[in-house]
């Protein structure tokens, strides 16, 4: 038997021996102070979120700038100027706002908590651990002794509905925060990583377009023992299940095709959709290469997520309402499109439109910030131009002309990314890093601005 001083001192020397758990980088730090703050949209709190970033960039000897609406929503942003005069701009943009969290989280969703060598918290991923990643980078791209470009870090309220209390909001009665913006980078990479290996990289530049809608049908209201076939809520019913049952025409855009055939010679799944995509176009239907999640890339989807009547069980309603959250392809007719709802919803029921955005041209996946973005991702996997059904900010600029691109730093397996919008989203703290210095190198290539030197001796 083995004395209990002499089983003591082993297992003091046993654990001494153990790694010591690696403390969490300076940026996973900020990232978790960013989590505690609840941002949720509505109401956004932003502006509790903007004070913690801009004490962030103080400390770092970086001054900021906040920017307010009339209803107390709060944007913030940061400039890192050139060292050369009239140097073009390139905003690192993401959101400060999060979406509810909603049930059936493992910890509390706003805790900043770190786990399983992950760090956990709504808006890990979308978008507050893009954000500081992009925070990061900027600090890097300060140390240069000579920048061709301008940076502007930009954090804004309001994307999860829609930015007009954001970006909209900006463009709109800021314009000359944008001055000589030659391209917005911000969220909606699309990756595609698998046991640990990304097989591509996607750089997001082009998106569907919402349509967000409101349909009111109005009927004889009373108590509910009656026989009444025309309340409102029966004929609200009618018309959206006269919707649904509409066929769905598929069809090939421009966007679908660029991306399918970029991505083909990368993935087996891609390349067999590619190969049938003129089978689609001249049949208007989905065929077998199509695989789960692709869908929304072909049609113009029609999603009823909010209804609302009476608010009691024996009461008939004088009014019914539904929220109604369209995505049109890019090419769709907005107006036509709306039109034939109309009809299939039928006479007396109204639509109001909360939320649309124009047609506009993909961003080019090509030219130097395209170059630099793919040099700072790339290493493991290709990086292809991607469309994805989603929308972000991104929309606002491409809409003025203005080259954006949605980039993910961040390896991250399929299951984490079906964390976004739903419960435990997290990011691993090794994949957060590493994203944090593909960042760096990227906003480092921009303020540099090699390319732009080049050109001018040429």
């Amino acid at each position: 038997m083995i004395p209990r001083t002499t089983c003591a001192c082993l297992a003091v020397a046993l654990v001494a021996a153990l790694p010591a758990a690696a403390a969490p980088s300076r940026e996973a730090g900020w990232l978790a102070d960013y989590l505690r703050v609840d941002t949720t949209n509505p109401p956004g709190n932003e502006a509790a979120a903007a004070a913690l970033l801009a004490g962030l960039l103080r400390e770092q000897g970086l001054p900021s700038e906040r920017y307010v609406t009339p209803a107390g929503r709060v944007s913030l942003a940061a400039r890192l100027p050139a060292t050369v005069a009239d140097a073009p701009v390139v905003v690192l943009l993401h959101h400060l706002d999060v979406v509810a969290a909603g049930e059936g989280w493992s910890v509390p969703p706003f805790a900043g908590e770190i786990r399983d060598g992950a760090l956990w918290g709504r808006g890990a991923i979308d978008a507050k651990g893009l954000g500081i990643a992009q925070l990061a980078g900027l600090l890097a791209a300060a140390e240069l002794p000579v920048r061709r470009r301008e940076l502007l870090w930009l954090a804004v309220a309001d994307e999860e509905a829609g930015g007009g209390a954001g970006t909209a909001f900006l463009l709109e009665h800021h314009p000359a925060l944008f001055a000589r913006v030659e391209a917005v980078i911000g969220e909606g990479g699309l990756n595609r990583t698998v046991l640990g290996r990304t097989l591509s990289w996607g750089i997001e530049v082009a998106q569907k377009r919402p349509l967000w809608l409101d349909v009111v049908a109005r009927g004889r209201p009373g108590h509910a023992s009656g026989r009444n076939p025309e309340s409102a809520a029966h004929r609200l019913i009618a018309g959206l299940a006269r919707a649904l049952a509409a066929p769905e025409p598929w069809r090939v855009t421009p966007a679908a095709r660029r991306y399918f055939e970029a991505l083909a010679p990368f993935d087996p799944q891609a390349r067999a959709v590619a190969g049938e995509l003129d089978a689609i176009a001249a049949s208007g239907r989905p065929t077998g290469a199509i695989q789960p999640g692709m869908a929304g890339l072909f049609v113009d989807t029609f999603q009823i997520t909010q209804l609302a009547a009476s608010e009691r069980i024996n009461v008939v309603a004088a009014e019914a309402r539904a929220s109604i959250d369209a995505r049109l392809l890019p090419d769709t007719d907005e107006s036509a499109w709306l039109a034939a709802l109309r009809e299939r919803l039928g006479p007396g029921l109204e639509v109001a439109v909360r939320l649309s955005s124009p047609p506009s041209e993909p961003s080019p996946a090509e030219g130097p910030v395209w170059r630099a973005l793919g040099a700072g991702l790339t290493g493991r996997g290709p990086v292809v131009p991607v469309f994805i059904s989603g929308i972000t900010d991104a929309r606002h600029f491409r809409e003025r002309g203005v080259a954006a691109y949605g980039i993910s730093p961040f390896e991250l397996e399929p299951e984490l990314g079906r964390a976004v919008h739903g419960p435990d989203e997290r990011i691993p703290l090794a994949a957060f890093d590493a994203g944090v210095a593909r960042l760096r190198r990227i906003a480092r290539a921009l303020a540099a601005g090699e390319d732009l030197a080049a050109e001018a001796k040429r």
